[in-house]
């Protein structure tokens, strides 16, 4: 019996992880249905926010009335929002048009308070689609890969490392993301095979807006000719490695490429 509860304990001290998405909110919908018999009303709650994926509803679940009520009178100020979601469900709020989430894990901030320098969540002048939200913390890699085996194995090894994995599988999408705040990112992985504006021009906007960006570009086997054009393309952008695998000696290319803050050298393209 000792030995059982020893293994429940274990188990249920596990933490769960969660990542903070901001949003920008659009419209509120709150109803209350009060039944003969019922002592509290049942409540529909929902936000309409603006998020990187375009608009979603979040519905705002669990009882806290004054925690709801809180958020109702935040909400006439057209703020932000901070959106808790647990890790595993990360893509689910990603792809998702309506997402239930407890409402203590919507909380609300000013965006001209964030360390953004005055801007907003959302440039006007931006497509909805293609523009990044902000991130709280530090210590971002993100991660261009539209294979999800080989993308879910760099972000293991990016947490493991200490750091926070942001997958993308949109070039597009990823550039907005890093334009919101390059600051938040430590380094870029990109996977040379990717639609839309392609991998080649993706690094050469990165490089065009921090040329310090840490970059590692993986060219895949088998691809020699590929492996040059990008070795010549970029010869001059120091923070750019060029690789034919990414995921071989990962961690320790991480560690090369992400120097301390105090240390500036730049270091060479190579293979």
């Amino acid at each position: 019996m000792a030995l059982i509860l020893m293994v429940v304990l274990i188990v249920t001290a596990v933490p769960c992880g969660a990542r903070d998405f901001m949003v920008e909110f659009v419209e509120e919908n709150y109803m209350e249905n009060q039944d003969d018999y019922a002592d509290t009303p049942m409540i529909y709650h929902a936000f309409q926010v603006r998020s990187h994926a375009g608009l979603k509803i979040l519905v705002l679940t669990g009882e806290h009335p004054e925690y709801r009520g809180w958020l109702r009178r935040y909400v006439a100020q057209d703020k932000g929002f901070i959106v808790k979601v647990p890790d595993n469900e990360n893509d689910l709020f990603i792809s998702s048009k309506v997402y239930e989430i407890d409402v203590r894990h919507v909380h609300p901030f000013n965006p001209e308070n964030w360390s953004m320098k005055g801007s907003h969540v959302f440039d006007p002048r931006t497509d909805l689609d293609t523009q990044g939200w902000i991130v709280a913390g530090q210590g971002y890699i993100l991660v261009l890969d539209q294979n999800n085996k080989r993308s879910e194995l760099i972000d293991t090894v990016v947490k493991r490392m200490g750091y926070i994995g942001m997958i993308s599988r949109n070039p597009e999408a990823a550039l907005g993301i890093f334009r919101n705040q390059p600051e938040k990112f430590k380094m870029i992985i990109v996977n040379y095979d990717m639609p839309g504006m392609g991998a080649e021009t993706f690094v050469d906007k990165l490089v065009q807006l921090d040329h310090k960006i840490p970059i590692l570009v993986e060219t895949g086997y088998h691809n020699e000719n590929l492996k040059r054009q990008y070795l010549s393309k970029f010869s001059g952008a120091g923070t750019v490695r060029v690789t034919s695998v990414a995921l071989n000696r990962l961690q320790q290319t991480i560690k090369d490429l992400i120097k301390p803050e105090t240390e500036t050298a730049e270091q060479p393209v190579n293979g």
